[in-house]
This record gives C-alpha cells, structure tokens and sequence, in this order.
C-alpha cells in the first residue's frame, strides 16, 4: 500500500498542475492577440507610392498638361548619375528627370531646381524649348509638380536663354540655380529675370513665394560650325493658398529688348544693350 501512495502522489501532483494551466489559459492556443500584438501603421500611403516603391530617390512628379512632359522626379547626392540613368537606375542616354542635389527635397527652399535633357524631340524636357513661343506659353502657363504626399500648381512667370559656359558671357554665368534667392537675393534675382524673360507673362512674384525653376538645354546661340552651352530656363511660383489656378494670359506681352548671353548676341549679329551691366551674384549663405 505504501508503494501505491508513493506512486499515485506523484501523478495526482502532476493532473492537478496540467488542469491549473489550462484553467489559467498557459495551453490555450485560441488566446486573444495583447495590444502590442495588434499595432497598425497608420502611416500615410502616397499616390505615388509605386514609385516610391522602385526608387527611394523618387521625390515628385511633373506634368505639363498638353505636353510629354509626365515624369517621375529623382534626387541624389550628385547631378552626374541620373544624366545617363534613368529612373529604374539603369544605364540610359536620356537620362531621368532629377531635382538639383543642392536643394531641399521638401521644398523648403525658395528655389527648386529641376533638369531634364533635351534629345530635340519629344522626351524628357525636350518640350520646353517650346516656350521660346509666347503663344505656346498661353497654352500652357502651369506646372505641375507634387510631391510625394501634396499636389501643387506653379504659374509660370519667366522664360529665359542663359549660358552654363562662362566664356559665352565674358566670364559671367547668371545664377538662377541657387537655392537661396530670397532674402537679401531676392531684388537682384528678379531684376535680372525681368530683363531676360522673353515675354511679360503679368504673374507676380514675391519674395514670401517658392519658386520652381525648369532648365534644359537649348540650341538657340547655335551657329554653323558652333555649338553652344546654352540653356532655355522655365521659371514658375507656387500657387498660393486661396489663389485661383487660372492665369490671365491676356497679360502676356513680348519683351522687346531681352538681355542675351554675349555670345548670343554675337552670334544674332545683334547689339548687346545690357554689355555694360554689373554682374550680379547671390549672396551665398552657409
């Protein structure tokens, strides 16, 4: 007897242990999740997010209606790679539509740089050599440019020729692609803009707005057996709050006299009436 009491001790310890551990659930595989086992994301999704899915550079997207311009907009750590990659980061002569590395991504700047090659037909920033035409312009005074979470609209407010190479200039490069000309910059920025814009187009400009400047190559200072550096520059604000998307086209007026690279000029066989301006350059802030 004693031998038994020794042996079914033992068992009935261990039946009531088993029981107490399905009572207090231990073995119960239907159990309900606990908080930290039901977290959402709320984060919020972008409609761009298959993009964003392909490429982490992706950082907008442009589109002028009317135009072949609907692109995916990338930024890097450079402005080399994307002049021969397109936006899968493969290896591509046209290259992609990218945002200059100097500015903010978010558009905290005031000025936001966006380039694209011209291949003289009808892709990537081919299309803005266009508004060397004011009428084309009236067709199409607006940008859109969004980026990954907010739509935005930019009325268009100069087009301009430039140079990149100094020596077509006499050694000055204008630089509208400085992502800090508010401020201090802001008068000389839009001073020299006025004189160079091709048309009036009547669209304000302050120094409280963002701007978004387009810029692609041109062939305009080109002459027989010349090939220049040239570039023809879109230059648009961000419409503001409240403000209707509709410009009055009306306005619109050629610029009889704009101020042209040197070698423009020379090459037009033209007088250059602005030959003797001061050179102006930003103030450049660390």
């Amino acid at each position: 007897m004693k031998k038994f009491i020794k042996i079914i001790i033992p068992i009935l310890i261990i039946a009531l242990c088993v029981a107490a551990a399905i009572h207090f659930g231990v073995f119960n595989k239907n159990e309900e999740p606990t908080a930290t086992q039901t977290t959402v994301s709320t984060e919020k999704k972008s409609k761009y997010q298959s993009y964003i899915d392909k490429n982490s550079d992706f950082v907008g997207y442009i589109k002028i209606d009317g135009t072949a311009v609907d692109y995916p907009v990338v930024q890097c750590n450079d402005d080399v790679f994307y002049l021969n990659h397109n936006f899968e980061k493969q290896p591509e002569e046209r290259g992609a539509i990218y945002m200059s590395s100097a500015c903010d991504s978010s558009l905290k700047d005031f000025n936001t740089v966006i380039y694209g090659h011209n291949w003289l037909d009808t892709t990537m920033f081919s299309e803005l050599t266009k508004y060397d035409d004011i009428e084309f312009y009236k067709e199409h005074p607006v940008i859109n440019f969004d980026t990954a979470y907010d739509d935005m609209q930019w009325k268009i407010f100069a087009v301009f020729i430039t140079n990149a190479d100094e020596h077509e200039d006499d050694g000055y490069i204008f630089n509208y692609i400085y992502p800090h000309l508010d401020g201090e910059n802001f008068s000389g920025y839009i001073s020299e803009v006025n004189k160079r814009t091709l048309y009036k187009t009547g669209v304000d400009v302050n120094g409280a707005d963002k701007i978004l400047t387009l810029s692609t190559c041109s062939r305009k200072m080109d002459i027989s057996g010349y090939r220049a550096d040239a570039r023809i520059v879109v230059a648009a604000r961000l419409v503001r709050d409240g403000e209707s998307t509709e410009v009055d086209t009306s306005k619109a007026a050629v610029n009889p006299s704009p101020k042209y690279p040197q070698k423009y000029c020379d090459n037009m066989g033209i007088q250059n009436i602005y030959a003797n301006d001061e050179k102006w350059y930003p103030v450049e802030i660390e």
